[in-house]
């Protein structure tokens, strides 16, 4: 175990403990104000001892510079990364930020420069004055220009102020202080019980004196933060934090993905209950999103999610209870099976343009996403979009949706299925609101209340038994399906095999267990497509050339296929009444191998079957 590392790959540019390599920009419109002054023991700081110092006097208006001359190209921040600057102006009614109040000045020479508008006597701190750390991205498009600077290969680095006509007559309102460039990454690593990391834990090395990063301060009733917020790096982190409240800084000349928090390396463990993470404006460049590199162990309770970007979570990651209030879209999955745990969670008005959810995992999402409750925001297409990788049967349990259009095939339908061919089963179960449907060329059955079918697989010391297979069918003739029924005939046409069968009370992709024909390819389980209360058909894997004679019989399938890594393998339709099912679960193709185990129980209408299957190691 480890105590904990909070530490930066923040470059440092200048300290400015000192006036040397100080100087004016020129070429703004502006009265010259007077020369950086450094060492000013009289002035306030924000770093370390000393910050530069500029005169602004009332007589002389307009714009007042100083910038840094590094005398070398400086190399750049780095893709999604800034300039930090600390500024001071010592007067709070000097220029607003749409006529440019605070800059951020960058270039390659005191005449060849960019500038930024950064802030002003309307906006962020600087109504009630104080220092302000001012993050600019230099492929962001500059409000200014002078000279030939194109955005690379900077030496000179500074700020600047919009005095108006309202400069102080003496002193030296205009300050800067350190000036640091990079990713502005927050990295959090290691962790030991009891001494987890945390955001109080990173604020104060940010806050202490000799540092003053500008990443994650500690203000009043929370810690604004801006930059890359890292959990997790070359080593693991463990991060237990709750009742945290984060302000995600207004940073106007940024990248998209400027803000973002960052988890990383597979072992890390971050919970965090009951945060807030809350974007102060939305008109920043960069909102703050999530996103997953390395697939953690991320628990999320009670979390609230304000005005921020786009998530993409991880198959470890669990979301229970948290709020999502105007955010971008959220990728349930990542990059894993069997797909992020988001339960009990509310998305109201999201703002993203396509749908407010996405889950493309070839894994139903029955128990994943129970609970949730939509609201349709203004630019959403669809509560919930499913890729092209799903199964044929998924379920959705006590979700709400609010907003979406009642009918099919319109852009605002509640779901939306990416998958261009085959028939997939939707099943909603005790589910509210408009229930519609959109695809890209699927069909879609939507099954409303069902019950489900579900197999566990376990040894006898509870291990779970991944890759079983599981057969479960129709045990006699008193439930609502096929029981060894005989049927009219079955007509073959190359692969494809059209039973005639009178009332069968079958939906497509439910399973059929053929016996009795005289041709083996039409013999076995068998997922069927319905044309007709008397007709169903299904693909052989082989064509027999010819169609099959004889007494040929069909059972009901309640469930077949292979356990997850969860041992787990289910599905899920309505029954009209019980049915009576048995069974095997056995495991022979691949090592460890297991004997059969036998299954026998009865599908419950109302509640349906839930029943584990315990194998004994063969061999």
């Amino acid at each position: 175990m480890t105590a904990p590392s909070y530490t930066t790959n923040l470059s440092l540019l200048t300290e400015a403990e000192s006036n040397t390599n100080w100087y004016e920009f020129t070429g703004l419109s502006y009265d010259a104000h007077g020369s950086p002054q450094g060492a000013d023991a009289d002035w306030p700081f924000i770093q370390n001892t000393y910050a530069v110092t500029q005169v602004c006097s009332a007589a002389k208006g307009g714009i007042a510079s100083m910038g840094y001359d590094n005398t070398s190209s400086i190399g750049g921040h780095g893709t999604d990364g800034a300039y930090l600057v600390w500024q001071l102006f010592a007067n709070p009614n000097y220029v607003s930020y749409a006529n440019g109040g605070l800059r951020v000045v960058i270039g390659d020479g005191l005449a060849s420069f960019y500038s930024w508008d950064v802030g002003g006597n309307d906006v962020g701190v600087a109504t009630y004055l104080g220092w302000q750390n001012h993050a600019v991205n230099t492929t962001v498009s500059p409000d200014d220009s002078v000279g030939t600077y194109a955005g690379t290969g900077e030496t000179i680095v500074g700020a600047a102020v919009d005095t108006g006509s309202v400069g102080i007559a003496k002193g030296e309102p205009h300050c800067i202080d350190v000036i640091r460039y990079g990713r502005c990454d927050a990295v959090f690593q290691y962790g030991e019980t009891a001494d987890y990391a945390t955001i109080a834990g990173f604020a104060a090395v940010n806050d202490a004196v000799n540092n003053r990063y500008g990443l994650i301060q500690e203000i009043a009733g929370g810690y604004l933060w801006k930059g890359l917020m890292q959990l997790g790096g070359a080593a693991a982190v463990d991060f237990r934090d709750q009742d945290v409240n984060i302000f995600i800084q207004w940073t106007p000349k940024v990248t998209a993905n400027f803000n973002t928090i960052e988890i990383v390396h597979a072992s890390s463990n971050v919970e965090m209950t009951n945060f807030q993470f809350i974007c102060l404006d939305t008109s920043t460049a960069s909102k703050g999103r999530w996103i997953t590199t390395n697939d953690a162990t991320v628990s999320l309770d009670s979390c609230r999610f304000v005005d921020m970007a786009t998530f993409s979570f991880g198959s470890n990651t669990t979301a229970t209870g948290c709020v999502f209030v105007r955010c971008g879209q959220i990728t349930t999955n990542g990059a894993g099976l069997p797909g992020s745990t988001i339960t009990g969670c509310t998305v109201d008005g999201s703002s993203s343009n396509e749908a407010a959810v996405i889950w493309d995992v070839a894994t139903d999402p029955d128990g994943y996403l129970d609970g949730l409750t939509i609201t349709k925001g203004t630019t959403t297409h669809h509560a919930i979009e499913f890729g092209d990788t799903i199964p044929s049967s998924v379920t959705l349990r006590n979700c709400t949706f609010s907003g979406y259009h009642a009918d099919d095939d319109e852009y605002d339908s509640t779901f939306y299925f990416a998958d261009t061919t085959g028939t997939i089963t939707l099943n909603l179960v005790s589910c509210s609101g408009n229930v519609s449907v959109e695809t890209a060329g699927c069909s879609v059955t939507v099954v409303e209340d069902p019950v489900t079918v579900k197999v566990t697989v376990k040894t006898a010391a509870g291990v779970v038994v991944e890759n079983a297979r599981v057969f479960v069918k129709a045990s006699d003739g008193t439930g609502p399906f096929p029981f060894e029924e005989v049927v009219t005939s079955i007509t073959n046409s190359g692969t494809t095999a059209t039973v005639a069968h009178t009332g069968h009370g079958m939906d497509t992709n439910d399973y059929v267990d053929i016996k009795g024909a005289s041709l083996e390819a039409n013999n076995g389980v068998f997922q069927i497509t319905v044309n007709g209360v008397d007709e169903y058909e299904y693909t052989m894997s082989s064509s027999p050339g010819s169609s099959p004679t004889g007494t040929i019989t069909s059972t009901f399938v309640a469930l077949y296929g292979l356990t997850s890594a969860l041992g787990v393998v289910s599905t899920s339709r309505v029954y009209s009444s019980d049915q009576n099912v048995e069974g095997w679960a056995r495991k022979g193709s691949s090592s460890p191998y297991y004997k059969t185990g036998s299954i026998s129980d009865t599908v419950d209408s109302s509640d349906g079957l839930n029943y584990t299957a315990v194998l004994i190691t063969d061999g």
